[in-house]
């Protein structure tokens, strides 16, 4: 029995007792007044008493079978080149968040695209990395080249609309104007 079921056992004796008390030995008009207050609050806790005390039934998540592998997780963001070949790498071990963009000294970026290929296109904050519930998601921050997300799972582009977060998996390629990013 823990601290709560303690305290609300000793709840529902005391308003029992102040029920029999004001039964036998009160008079007046405030006798029935008094008997029913501690014959609810002694049913009231009887009842929180009881609903502790049932098995809590638990919801798990389904887990993935033995033949599916499970998901590698995120931990790095490469810019490949035009040759799929790694240019930079950014860890994303400890973040939270990653802003996308290019640094011009007035702003600070998290993953500086100024020295790509395709900087002219690329805006000053143009995307951001959020991690959330184990995922981590990108955002447009409504720049005008936009961002595409091309899917490990199907090879599909897909254009993102602005401040709508698209949830990201290993092996994506974020498109930041024309600058490929891929998640690792």
């Amino acid at each position: 029995m823990n601290k709560k079921q303690t305290i609300d056992i000793l709840i529902v004796v005391m308003g029992v007792a102040i029920a029999l008390i004001s039964y036998f030995y009160l008079e007046g008009s405030h006798h029935w007044l008094f008997f029913l207050l501690g014959a609810g609050i002694a049913l009231l806790f009887f009842i929180w008493v009881l609903k502790d005390r049932r098995p809590k039934t638990a919801h798990y998540l389904s887990l993935p079978t033995v033949s599916q592998p499970p998901k590698a997780e995120v931990t790095e963001v490469v810019l490949l080149n035009d040759e799929n070949q790694p240019l930079a790498t950014w860890t994303l071990y400890g973040k939270i968040s990653m802003v996308i963009g290019r640094d011009v000294g007035e702003n600070q970026v998290n993953i500086n695209l100024n020295n790509s290929t395709y900087a002219s296109m690329i805006e000053v904050e143009h995307a951001v990395l959020n991690y959330s519930a184990g995922c981590w998601y990108v955002e447009d921050l409504a720049s005008k080249n936009g961002v595409m997300v091309q899917k490990c799972a199907d090879g599909r582009k897909y254009k993102l609309a602005p401040n709508q977060p698209c949830k990201l998996t290993a092996g994506d390629i974020l498109y930041i104007g024309l600058a490929r990013l891929q998640l690792r």
